[in-house]
């Protein structure tokens, strides 16, 4: 179920509010009042992304690439096994770059990164055992939703209305009446953010998890509107 929630001016991150109320604008012949506001948007999260990064280093850069070739193979062996769909499934190419470790001196470094859709939690566990005891050390996860567009919608339908009511709400103040929108300046990108601290190895994939909880992500849009008042 989407929640929708509004903010005051004082809630950190949440709405901001930058007001200026002009006597007369330039280059017109009325007062205007400005507004920047952001909608927000609960939405559940029902999938994860599971980052996985395969590396390999050695002197030799035949001998580190023939390393990571096997890491990616058996990965590729354990997705189909898992019943990943190749939809889910997103590998940049091998790079590989000559590079000098602390402890090991100067070699080649390979380094690719995967990231697979995953819709049960408890196959994520089990994925990060099996890939723990075959020597990948590198790996993440965060939480994600399959469809954000009603939400983005909903939350940008929010951030109109709300500065409609400030606009309003200033205007009657000073005693005047908002009487049209002058501009609406809109950015296409919208921020997601998680409302959880991130994913953490599980070792035993049948006991209990904080995985199992409901996580949420805020969807996020920002408007900026010019009002003409009177």
């Amino acid at each position: 179920m989407i929640k929708t929630h509004y903010f005051s001016l004082t809630t950190a991150f949440l709405i901001s509010l930058f007001i200026t109320i002009s006597g007369f604008a330039q280059n017109t012949d009325h007062a205007t009042i400005s507004i920047q506001t952001s909608g927000e948007i609960d939405v559940p999260a029902n999938i994860l992304n599971f980052h996985v990064t395969i590396t390999q280093f050695h002197e030799q850069p035949k001998e580190a690439f023939d390393r990571h070739k096997e890491q990616e193979r058996f990965l590729t062996e354990l997705l189909i096994r898992e019943d990943i769909s190749e939809k889910n499934i997103a590998a940049n190419p091998i790079s590989i770059s000559q590079t000098r470790r602390q402890q090991e001196g100067t070699g080649y470094q390979t380094r690719q990164q995967v990231t697979i859709q995953i819709d049960d939690v408890t196959q994520f566990e089990t994925m990060q055992l099996t890939l723990i005891q075959n020597g990948f050390t590198n790996f993440s996860g965060n939480f994600g939703a399959k469809d954000l567009t009603q939400a983005r919608d909903e939350a940008l339908e929010q951030a109109v209305k709300e500065a409609y009511r400030k606009a309003e709400l200033l205007a009657g103040a000073a005693g005047k009446t908002i009487t049209g929108v002058e501009a609406i300046q809109y950015g296409t990108q919208s921020d997601i953010s998680p409302r959880s601290r991130g994913l953490q190895v599980a070792f035993e994939a049948d006991s209990a998890s904080l995985l199992q909880f409901e996580h949420m992500l805020t969807v996020r849009e920002n408007v900026f509107m010019i009002f003409r008042v009177e």
